[in-house]
């Protein structure tokens, strides 16, 4: 078979095979296209200029910076804990009933993956973003493990708690190796919205998780290790709702308040007072992401890694990513044939491309940073923290009509676990996704040069604007490719028929 024959049998192989594996829903959960009323090329533009003006304005009214001074407006004790208790029990039955669902049930029901994948995967954060980070509460494993531990007690055992100190070299790699196996297992597992794969997940998730609380503690492991308490976390930090400790204890280690992004390898706040205790009060938005000052490359490589899943989702729907696909596929089926295995190789090496481009593009612009900098910066994760507006905003923009159709689809479901068609979201003008797609990804590049310019003028207070410019290049670049990506399976360019288009 010649080679022109072979590529031909391979993409008529791939289409075979993904037609016929089960995946997710897609991102954009309306039908139809939305007739720009000018060239896309304009809007790309105007959005470069937007947020390259706002550094401009940014530089003209914040002439100093200084430590974070903002406080919470907390809410009465009552509320809290009512909250409290009744996000502890929205949180087994959502975890434990979508595992019982999928493991009783099976594959014949939605339910699981629409909990997993829509509800948890990207509701959540967005969630977090626009409200707060409810996930300390609404943990599973924190409220089986005082379950487990109460019951420990019960039988004469003092705590679950096998003692071994979480190693410090280890920092956040942990969380970041789980959200690269999450990402992998969304965007590239066959199969991955099936009832069975997920309740399997889940369990395995479980498992995992518990033992590793119980032999590195409660706080050791879920502040360092566990997936969802590491992400909502950072985009908890973007919400109006954040949390403060009753009693204010100050960390003997660094002398502020025991928070994990402060005092994360500050070994006395280990035993600090648990998240889930914490109480809950109102606060700018944004504002969260200035308390970030201890923060490493495992942090950064966490949020990076956030942003690139995302991106790499968004590229599947747009012919680059075909492209790219197309390139991978010839030489991997070359090896290994016109297999599962070598498809699912071609998805992995491409994620991996687009993860280690936007990460050597971070350290890229440290770099620079550095240069350009009258003094030492602050750690590689402070820097990303700046980051977390974006990707909230790709988050918005990306998958907030999956999550409205997710809470439509919802009590059906609930009601009847063997529903399988979702609901449609027709009344949902396709102009209005466009524009809040806009409004999202340009607001959250804004956020993100305010920050930049407060930590460079905190960084380096004497070459603040120069110090910036590197990540601000970064931003704009990143703002035209995300609205570039946005656009393709949306709009149409003015003058072209919709027909022609699709």
């Amino acid at each position: 078979m010649s080679r022109s024959r072979g590529r031909r049998a391979a993409a008529v192989a791939l289409v075979i095979l993904l037609g016929a594996t089960p995946l997710p829903v897609a991102a954009h959960a309306i039908g139809g296209t939305f007739q720009l009323p000018v060239p896309l090329w304009l809007y790309l533009a105007g959005a470069a200029i937007a947020v390259a003006a706002s550094f401009i304005v940014t530089i003209v009214v914040a002439r100093r910076a200084s430590p974070a001074t903002y406080r919470l407006r907390s809410t009465p004790t009552s509320v809290a804990s009512a909250a409290r208790w009744g996000l502890r029990a929205v949180g087994l039955a959502w975890w434990y009933g979508a595992i019982l669902t999928g493991l009783v049930i099976g594959d014949i029901s939605q339910l699981p993956g629409v909990l997993l994948w829509i509800g948890i995967w990207v509701g959540l954060p967005i969630a977090a973003a626009l409200v707060g980070n409810a996930w300390p509460s609404l943990s599973p494993f924190r409220t089986t493990f005082s379950a487990l531990e109460w019951v420990a007690q019960r039988l004469g055992a003092r705590s679950l708690d096998v003692g071994v100190a979480y190693p410090p070299g280890l920092a956040r790699w942990p969380a970041v190796a789980l959200l690269a196996a999450g990402v992998w297992a969304e965007l590239i597992l066959p199969g991955a919205a099936a009832a069975t794969t997920v309740a399997t997940l889940m369990l395995a998730y479980s498992v995992l998780t518990l033992v590793g609380m119980i032999i590195f503690g409660q706080i050791g492991w879920l502040r360092n290790a566990e997936l969802f308490e590491v992400e909502l976390g950072w985009f908890g930090r973007i919400g109006p709702i954040g949390r403060e400790s009753v009693s204010a204890a100050l960390c003997d280690g660094c002398g502020e308040a025991c928070d994990p992004f402060r005092c994360m390898d500050c070994p006395e706040c280990a035993v600090a007072a648990d998240d889930a205790e914490r109480r809950p009060g109102f606060r700018w938005w944004i504002v969260g992401l200035t308390d970030v000052t201890r923060a490493g490359w495992s942090d950064a490589a966490f949020v990076i890694l956030a942003l690139a899943g995302v991106t790499f989702d968004g590229l599947h729907e747009t012919r680059f990513g075909a492209v790219i696909l197309e390139w991978l596929l010839p030489p991997i089926t070359t090896i290994f044939g016109v297999t599962l295995t070598a498809f699912l190789l071609v998805d992995t090496i491409a994620l991996g491309l687009v993860a280690g481009t936007f990460f050597i593009a971070f350290a890229v612009v440290r770099w620079l940073t550095r240069q350009l900098a009258d003094s030492a910066l602050s750690p590689a994760g402070v820097y990303a923290a700046t980051l977390l507006p974006i990707a909230a905003g790709y988050f918005i923009a990306h998958y907030l009509t999956l999550v409205i159709q997710g809470v439509a689809w919802l009590p059906g479901l609930l009601a009847d676990p063997l529903l399988s068609l979702a609901p449609e979201l027709t009344w949902i003008p396709v102009s209005v996704v466009w524009y809040v797609s806009v409004a999202a990804i340009v607001g959250g590049h804004i956020a993100g040069i305010v920050l930049t310019h407060r930590l460079s003028l905190l960084d380096s207070p004497r070459r603040a604007t120069l110090a910036g410019l590197p990540m601000v290049a970064l931003m704009v670049g990143y703002t035209v490719l995300s609205l570039w990506i946005i656009a393709q399976p949306i709009v149409v360019e003015p003058g072209i028929p919709p027909a022609a288009f699709r």
